[in-house]
């Protein structure tokens, strides 16, 4: 930080704010570059980007006109003026901006300025899937973590972009746990949120992040879609020649079978393929059978979403991308207890278990036995 931009300004969406915290409200919590979330006192200063932010389980916000009090609507850092909140949340943390961020010549830094460098939409693209949702907390974010998980374990080296939403580290850290070959969201394009963007700026964004994903050697490409397909961007992107062109086939996340049978017939008259339905619904039986009889489409669960055997034919994923996976190394100690005193054995497990919860060094009774 080389200065700091006061007065009669403007922010603009992606501004780089400083700003000390005014009152703690719904959240608590701000997460660091590494993914930690750290716990907010009174008076803490927080460095956060002003953006839009629409989520229907939490709050509406837009970017204020001036530098005046806004509130913390998003644990990533992102700074704006609530509008509207969902009952199931308190008030948004209150906090009040010093300044935007400048450089040394005094202008503000945005989250544009550190966007990827573009590259050119490769000719030929993997097979590109999308994970659409009925709403927010449909189910997403899980449903994509478990296909990038078993389609990992067979070598398909997934790769996986979140190209709506807001700011947060969270979808990023749970992706690469997964074992995505890749991972990049829309703030890798230079948005801090894609709420109230023009729609050329999400095909562009969209474009870059699919064309980063096919030249890092992904396998097998994941498209998420943040929020519902009811919302205000998604249900014009769902119409837009370039993500059609993008797209190979749909999973629908929904949190109850009537959901999915209309998210179902949307998507189908928008001329999409839907290959599979999952979300929050599979958590029922009645649900899952409910969605089959209403759909015609198989309803994934947690088992069959990391069953690459299942899904790599439904999804129209390129079986030669598999291989059989590699067993487990055997232990590097290996402790023969065949002859041992079972009296002995069960005292050293007994052990050996108070000793992880007591998170002190390992008892070494079995290893003097032995």
């Amino acid at each position: 930080m080389h200065t700091l931009v006061g007065g009669a300004v403007r922010p603009r969406s992606g501004d780089v704010v400083l700003a000390q915290v005014e009152r703690l409200g719904h959240h608590r919590r701000i997460e660091q570059p590494n993914g930690r979330r750290s716990a907010l006192h009174l008076g803490d200063l927080v460095i956060v980007a002003y953006a839009d932010r629409y989520a229907t389980d939490q709050f509406e916000s837009h970017v204020p006109r001036s530098l005046g009090r806004v509130q913390l609507v998003a644990s990533g850092g992102i700074a704006s003026q609530a509008l509207s909140q969902s009952r199931s949340v308190r008030r948004a943390t209150d906090i009040v901006p010093l300044g935007l961020v400048g450089d040394e010549l005094g202008r503000p830094l945005n989250v544009w300025d550190f966007r990827m460098p573009e590259v050119a939409p490769p000719a030929v693209r993997p097979r590109t899937i999308a994970v659409l949702g009925t709403s927010m907390n449909a189910g997403k974010t899980t449903t994509m973590h478990y296909l990038l998980h078993g389609l990992s374990k067979v070598g398909v080296s997934p790769g996986s972009v979140k190209v709506t939403g807001t700011g947060s580290g969270n979808d990023y850290w749970v992706m690469l746990d997964a074992g995505a070959h890749r991972m990049f969201d829309f703030t890798d394009a230079g948005l801090a949120s894609t709420f109230r963007q023009p729609i050329p700026v999400l095909e562009s964004a969209m474009t870059q992040l699919v064309a980063q994903l096919t030249t890092a050697g992904c396998g097998v490409n994941f498209v998420e879609i943040a929020d519902g397909v009811f919302q205000q961007e998604n249900r014009m992107l769902l119409t837009s020649p370039v993500v059609h062109d993008l797209l190979d086939v749909v999973v629908l996340a929904a949190s109850d079978a009537m959901g999915a049978a209309h998210g179902v017939a949307h998507l189908r008259e928008r001329g999409f393929e839907v290959a599979a339905v999952s979300g929050m619904l599979t958590r029922s039986p009645l649900a899952i059978r409910e969605t089959q009889e209403a759909t015609g489409l198989p309803v994934w669960g947690i088992p069959e979403l990391q069953a690459p055997e299942l899904v790599m034919p439904v999804l129209g994923i390129d079986p030669a991308l598999a291989r059989q996976p590699e067993p487990p190394p055997p232990a590097a100690w290996p402790i023969e207890l065949e002859g041992l005193d079972p009296e002995l054995i069960e005292l050293a497990d007994v052990q050996l278990a108070d000793a992880r919860l007591a998170d002190a060094p390992t008892a070494p009774l079995l290893h003097q036995a032995i």
